[in-house]
């Protein structure tokens, strides 16, 4: 009973450090892996606070980088002062996921611009040392962020779930790679999904609805809308430097080519899923189409 009342629950009626897991262990030298381990989810959680303090607060020489610290927004080189951040003028909501065991956090915004407007930004910091080796920002500016999405950011996908809801990290990391996967060969695991499984664009719902301007086309599911043909993939480059067991949060990163596009279109993608009892139930996507643009710029 328990098990049904807390899916039911996150479910919309409409629309310590764990062992370093082996996926990490082949990818991460020992040493950096330690390092990582030195920063607990406190530490993390004290480091992005200071991070997005001094980037509203227009500090952003106040942010403790590391020698050879890479600043990228939307895949790009560009210096942490002229990121999407010097445009804010408030933000109005935020959600954190921390993985103490790789090192990473993650930070997701709905910000109000200083024209009006509303973007949905998002920032991920590798900390190694006490200091930041990676800023990776994933920035929507455009008018399709959906401000009543993105200005009360959902609070369940932050819920711990109950110890028999929660899937290993390995398992997690897994069921990420096989979205992806069906990213690439249009051939999802239906068991992978709840069947009202919803994934939103910068906030604006895009499976379960009768139009939107993201995929258009008929009403699909999570899983239906990567089975059959589909006009993207494969998606390359895959990352997935959150996992977090506690709560069934991973964070993946892709850039899925459009191999039919004229221009050579590319999306980077930037995804959340909330997985609880072995199925997806929600995908907080940030997906950007972009041109010329050969790689995200990130191995590990």
């Amino acid at each position: 009973m328990k098990r049904t009342t807390t899916l039911m629950k996150f479910l919309p009626t409409a629309p310590s450090v764990a062992c370093l897991a082996l996926s990490l262990v082949t990818t991460w030298p020992a040493v950096a892996a330690a390092q990582a381990a030195d920063c607990d989810r406190a530490c993390l959680s004290q480091t992005m606070d200071r991070f997005l303090a001094a980037m509203i607060g227009g500090k952003p020489d106040a942010v403790r980088l590391a020698q050879d610290a890479e600043v990228r927004q939307n895949t790009r080189l560009t210096p942490l002062a002229q990121t999407a951040w010097k445009d804010v003028k408030v933000v109005k909501s935020t959600m954190t996921f921390a993985d103490p065991v790789s090192g990473n956090i993650v930070a997701r915004a709905g910000v109000e611009l200083k024209n009006g407007r509303p973007a949905y930004l998002s920032a991920r910091l590798r900390v190694l040392g006490g200091k930041i080796t990676d800023v990776e920002m994933s920035a929507d500016t455009s008018s399709r962020v959906v401000p009543a999405y993105v200005f009360a950011l959902d609070p369940r996908y932050s819920e711990v779930l109950p110890p028999e809801q929660r899937m290993s990290r390995d398992s997690l990391e897994a069921l990420g790679r096989r979205y992806f996967l069906g990213l690439t060969d249009h051939h999802p695991v239906a068991e992978d999904y709840d069947d009202r499984c919803d994934r939103y664009h910068s906030g604006q719902r895009v499976t379960n609805a009768a139009s939107n301007s993201v995929e258009g086309g008929p009403p699909r599911t999570c899983f239906g809308s990567n089975n059959g043909d589909r006009p993207w993939g494969p998606a390359i480059e895959q990352r997935f430097p959150i996992v977090d067991a506690e709560r069934g949060i991973v964070l993946g990163f892709t850039l899925l080519l459009y191999p039919k596009s004229p221009n050579q279109q590319r999306m980077y993608v930037s995804e959340i899923f909330k997985v609880v009892d072995h199925k997806v139930v929600q995908i907080d996507n940030i997906g950007l189409m972009m041109q010329g643009v050969a790689t995200t710029g990130y191995i590990h």
